[in-house]
């Protein structure tokens, strides 16, 4: 809401114009800030979503990381803004799935509405097209991810984040099972893990530095690293808890966060990812500016046709 550079401030209004624009891609929501939001608002806002996109949507939520947003919204600490997510996606899944009356008496959401007619379907929230919903996504962060164990115990797709070292994205799955176990669920396949990086496959790994170091790419990583330090939340990015603040820095993102160099670096960057994490089914490609649309075009087809085809797959990670 209140970052320039992420100007997307209502995310179900820029997807509405995706959709039209579409016809066959999925699109996800990630994601909807739920103590920014009244909890039927989201309900009805991403049903509408659905159905405008004949089911094509995916819903993520959270609860937030930028502090200039908790003092526009006058909203509490974490903790409180935590217990306030969990609430909310409670009442979510009540309105997406339940029919009339609707008692929910939360510390921070209540809900009574006991009035409705079914004959005139007064008193029906709109459902999502998919149903019971849409499906559902959560962003794993730290190695011990609470969104990771809920996301277990729920089914919801797990999401590792591109700010970590491939070691803690290691943990998120053995936090996602546990979840999984602790819900009662049978263990989930790896086809289900998304895992995102940031990617540049550029001619040389010369070039590809230099191009990651002092452009765009490496100004989004400045950023990332100035709202983690302003939210107290840069032990995120260590691949050692003990390493000194200072040492997070652009480059170093760049070499422990991201894959970048030419087209046999980055195989083997993909090809230690991969074996340090167990394997994933899927690889989200966290797109950067395309300051250079044709090194940015060259680098996606590569990574499409050459790269992904010639990584293994789960069953043979699982096997080796």
């Amino acid at each position: 809401m209140t970052l320039e550079w992420e100007p997307i401030p209502a995310n179900d209004v820029f997807m509405a114009n995706l959709i039209a624009r579409t016809k066959n891609i999925k699109l996800g929501i990630g994601v909807s800030i739920l103590p920014q939001h009244h909890p039927a608002n989201v309900a009805a806002r991403v049903a509408l979503l659905d159905h405008l996109a004949h089911g094509r949507v995916y819903w993520g939520f959270g609860q937030g990381g930028v502090p200039t947003d908790w003092e526009l919204f006058n909203l509490p600490d974490g903790k409180t803004q935590a217990q306030m997510t969990a609430e909310a996606h409670e009442i979510i899944l009540m309105l997406w799935t339940q029919d009339p009356p609707y008692k929910f008496d939360g510390k921070f959401w209540k809900i009574d509405m006991q009035h409705h007619s079914e004959e005139l379907r007064m008193g029906y929230p709109l459902k999502p097209y998919q149903q019971p919903h849409p499906p559902i996504g959560m962003t794993l962060m730290s190695a011990d991810s609470k969104g990771g164990a809920v996301g277990g115990k729920r089914g919801y797709i797990p999401l590792s984040t591109n700010l970590v070292h491939q070691n803690t994205v290691a943990k998120h799955w053995e936090t996602y099972c546990q979840g999984a176990a602790e819900g009662g669920l049978p263990e989930p396949s790896r086809d289900i893990w998304r895992v995102s990086r940031s990617i540049f496959v550029g001619e040389s790994n010369d070039q590809a530095w230099d191009f990651c170091l002092n452009g765009p790419f490496g100004d989004s990583f400045n950023y990332m690293l100035t709202l983690l330090r302003n939210a107290e939340m840069l032990d995120l990015v260590k691949d050692d808890p003990s390493m000194p603040d200072e040492n997070a820095t652009v480059e170093y993102m760049l070499k422990n966060l991201c894959i970048v160099g030419d087209k046999k670096s980055c195989m083997e960057q993909f090809e230690e990812l991969w074996d340090v994490t167990g394997g994933f089914g899927t690889l989200l490609f966290v797109k950067h500016d395309f300051d250079d649309a044709e090194r940015w075009n060259s680098c996606m087809h590569v990574l499409a046709e050459e790269i992904v085809p010639a990584l293994p797959t789960v069953g043979e990670a699982v096997s080796a």
